[in-house]
């Protein structure tokens, strides 16, 4: 029985792939930079959680891990990226789209997310916009896998209407 598509095994699935490429560039392109911390979530769309109590994000994310050292920052990357994820998921859009009336108290000021087709990705610890490029990276390498998924149940369940 399929649950959901996305899920924490397929964001790991595909955020392995393609952390090879981001440590790699981070090495060469961002060498002052000790690590960068990355959540997977989705928008109510997606991931239709119970509730909306921000204080459970973190459990309802599909993902949360990182790269390098985290401990090495005078910043809370970690939570950073929790509560771009978490702007993302409740808007729907990039932390850098998002307007002065979306602005809630505790919201991080920091930009750097994706929103692709539902899917959020958020990074923290880089520049502001090498996040967000890392973030619609991820977020691709995400939708690529849940496409390739889907693709493998309909080939394993060839007569099926629905998914189960």
């Amino acid at each position: 029985r399929m649950a959901s598509i996305l899920n924490e095994t397929l964001a790991r699935r595909a955020f392995d792939k393609i952390r090879p490429a981001l440590e790699l560039m981070m090495r060469q392109a961002m060498p002052d930079r000790a690590g960068c911390a990355i959540v997977v979530a989705a928008t109510p769309a997606i991931d239709p959680a119970p509730g909306k109590d921000a204080a459970h994000f973190r459990e309802r994310c599909h993902l949360v891990t990182s790269i390098g050292d985290l401990s090495r920052s005078p910043y809370p990357n970690m939570e950073i990226a929790l509560k771009k994820a978490e702007m993302s998921a409740r808007t729907g859009l990039p932390t850098a789209a998002l307007a002065a009336h979306h602005l809630l108290a505790g919201d991080t000021v920091y930009s750097g997310s994706a929103v692709l087709e539902g899917i959020v990705v958020a990074c923290a610890g880089l520049e502001p916009r090498d996040d967000e490029m890392f973030s619609h990276w991820i977020a691709a390498a995400v939708k690529a896998e849940a496409s390739r998924a889907l693709a493998g149940y309909l080939a394993d369940k060839s007569d099926a209407d629905f998914l189960d």
